[in-house]
């Protein structure tokens, strides 16, 4: 017996669709709400800004991704780890409430201002304090998997994990003396689980896949480690604010401290 599909049944899979003609705008679908980024250690920043007196001028530098990774995934090929970590920092630190905080993640208008002679370098606020670092370590980590299939039915379950490290150093621009610095570390976890039927009806093969995938973001993942990372070198010039701080941190669930105070 042949079965033949007619219509609008498979013509959307080989066209995108048969209603709009190329002269029609199509419907495009609603997803999710756009939503302030939000993490963890949100928590963790907020204490900061009421208990520590982050006083003087602030900047971030380059803090770079030096894994080398790239990936082929989706539409085309770029980068594992994302090139704004220098700007997430920026956004931590106005989110600690330094006292002042000038941006040097883009000179360029400032500098065409210079340039033209419409400002005076003169004018321009010097830093006291920047923080630079990397993202240096992206390491993939083969997980376990399981699979049992009894006449062509059964379920499976397969976890990877990555490692993702970074370095940041907290600096006297005055002096270029570092004043902190913190390497950090945490595990990105993705797990796959599914069941499939692959069997004979009569002569009619049935085939069935069911699967579902949780996978941790690793760019939100990143914004975490730099804000505990931003703590971390507060606490080395202020160990005191482990007092008010520290219960945050150790209410976040996968956070292991490796202070030397510990």
């Amino acid at each position: 017996m042949h079965t033949i599909i007619k219509g609008c049944l498979i013509l959307p899979m080989l066209l995108g669709g048969c209603i709009a003609t190329s002269h029609e705008n199509i419907t495009l679908p609603e997803g999710p709400p756009v939503q302030t980024v939000v993490t963890p250690y949100d928590r963790l920043i907020r204490c900061i800004a009421t208990r520590a007196k982050l006083g003087g001028v602030w900047a971030v530098g380059e803090i770079a991704d030096a894994t080398g990774k790239f990936s082929g995934e989706y539409a085309g090929t770029g980068k594992y780890v994302t090139q704004g970590a220098g700007d997430m920092m920026q956004t931590t630190l106005i989110k600690a409430k330094a006292e002042s905080v000038v941006n040097r993640r883009d000179p360029r208008p400032v500098i065409s201002e210079i340039q033209l002679g419409i400002r005076d370098a003169k004018e321009l606020t010097r830093m006291d304090y920047y923080i630079t670092g990397s993202i240096n370590t992206l390491d993939f980590i083969p997980g376990a998997a399981a699979e049992l299939t009894i006449a062509g039915i059964g379920p499976r379950y397969r976890q990877n994990r990555a490692i993702v490290g970074l370095d940041l150093h907290l600096t006297n621009a005055r002096t270029s003396e570092v004043l902190a610095a913190v390497n950090i570390s945490k595990q990105i976890f993705a797990d796959e689980a599914g069941f499939g039927i692959g069997r004979f009806f009569g002569d009619t093969l049935v085939d069935l896949d069911i699967s579902g995938q949780n996978r941790e973001p690793l760019q939100l993942s990143l914004r975490s480690m730099l804000q505990f990372g931003f703590y971390e070198m507060l606490t080395q010039l202020n160990p005191d604010l482990r007092n008010d701080c520290q219960q945050i941190v150790d209410a976040v669930e996968g956070v292991e401290e490796r202070s030397e105070k510990s």
